[in-house]
């Protein structure tokens, strides 16, 4: 029973792992969407408009991503409750600790900030293309 459990935990970390891939994958497909939308939004001639149709865009993009999600919680929820599993489900000793130390590796690993910035650099650059355009025309209309 106890190695059912076992193996039922690795199979929840595995899941978690490729949860997390897919959201940064998917973050960074629709990235590419967001840089294309944002390009048509200021192709609009009427500032309002412009303004208008970036706020469309903003809300659309936020919408595919999450719609995506397989598990639309946190990750940080995510790990507290594996985390709660791996204490409940299996006896103190080094399966526990095994399995902990798992969950630890992909806090540490795959939800560090570094490894954020290097799976999510097309996302990060189209975002911040919306962003400095966003920033431009509050500029020039303060003019």
């Amino acid at each position: 029973m106890q190695e059912q459990k076992n193996e039922s935990i690795k199979q929840k970390l595995i899941d978690y792992e490729a949860h997390i891939d897919a959201y940064r994958a998917s973050l960074n497909a629709e990235g590419v969407w967001l840089f294309l939308a944002t390009l048509g939004c200021w192709s609009v001639g009427h500032a309002p408009s412009q303004l208008y149709a970036i706020a469309i865009t903003f809300i659309l993009f936020s919408h595919r991503i999450y719609s995506k999600l397989s598990d639309k919680r946190p990750f940080s929820s995510i790990t507290k409750d594996l985390e709660n599993t791996i204490k409940k489900e299996l006896e103190e000793g080094d399966t526990q600790k095994a399995r902990l130390h798992d969950l630890h590796q992909i806090r540490d690993i795959k939800l560090a900030t570094k490894s954020h910035l290097k799976s999510t650099a097309i996302f990060l650059l189209c975002y911040s293309f919306l962003a400095v355009t966003l920033w431009h025309s509050f500029e020039v209309a303060g003019r």
